[in-house]
């Protein structure tokens, strides 16, 4: 009996501990948006992918009435991640000086949406009215990393630019600058959590099949 309850705690352990490594995006649908140059490599997608390097992808500056979306769509090795993952987003603002009250003199926004079902590779807006929004991201907490709890479940995340909506005075041309985006997931339960209760059954039997 105590071997089995050893085992049990093992895996509740590997379960329920610590949240696991930060899986960065494998992944990307995104489409210049006819805002975003060549400078700096701006344009090129696949800077928005792995580990933050320094290099980014420009997002596209969205219309301050919501037209014209700059956005990008994320996919993290093709899993599903669980509720209470976080979602971490790394910026790059050449000009981004912190004001005494943590903003940027550069400002530049991003809201976060997450979900599971999309057409990737189509950069369908129209394809995010299904998806959650978790909330907002802004540049000038972001230039090391700024983190949002997800509070479902999601394939994929969302980043559309909302830059001109919440400054419209901003001097940015081409939108939010992402360097990286990554997901640091709870651990699910899944196999482990049917593993459990058969290892407690497993050895109910065997003490039945002894005392007979």
């Amino acid at each position: 009996m105590k071997a089995l309850l050893a085992a049990a705690a093992s895996v509740a352990l590997l379960t329920g501990g610590a949240q696991a490594a930060t899986v960065y995006a494998t992944a990307i649908d995104w489409e210049n948006n006819g805002t975003v140059g060549a400078q700096n490599d701006r344009d090129d997608e696949t800077n928005a992918l792995g580990a933050p390097d320094g290099d980014f992808l420009s997002l596209g500056l969205t219309e301050a009435d919501g037209a014209n979306p700059g956005f990008a769509v994320f996919g993290f090795g093709g899993l599903t991640y669980g509720e209470g993952s976080d979602v971490t987003a790394y910026e790059v603002t050449f000009n981004c000086t912190q004001a005494e009250d943590g903003s940027c003199t550069y400002p530049e926004s991003l809201a976060v949406y997450y979900g599971t079902d999309y057409d990737f590779g189509s950069h369908d807006y129209s394809d995010l009215s299904d998806f959650t929004l978790a909330g907002e991201i802004f540049n000038g907490d972001a230039q090391g990393g700024a983190s949002l709890l997800i509070p479902g479940s999601f394939t994929y995340i969302a980043l559309v630019d909302t830059t001109l909506m919440n400054f419209p005075n901003s001097p940015s041309t081409d939108g939010f600058d992402l360097d990286a985006i990554g997901v640091n997931p709870v651990p699910l339960p899944g196999a482990a959590a049917l593993f459990v209760p058969a290892l407690v059954a497993g050895g109910l039997a065997r003490r039945k099949t002894k005392r007979s």
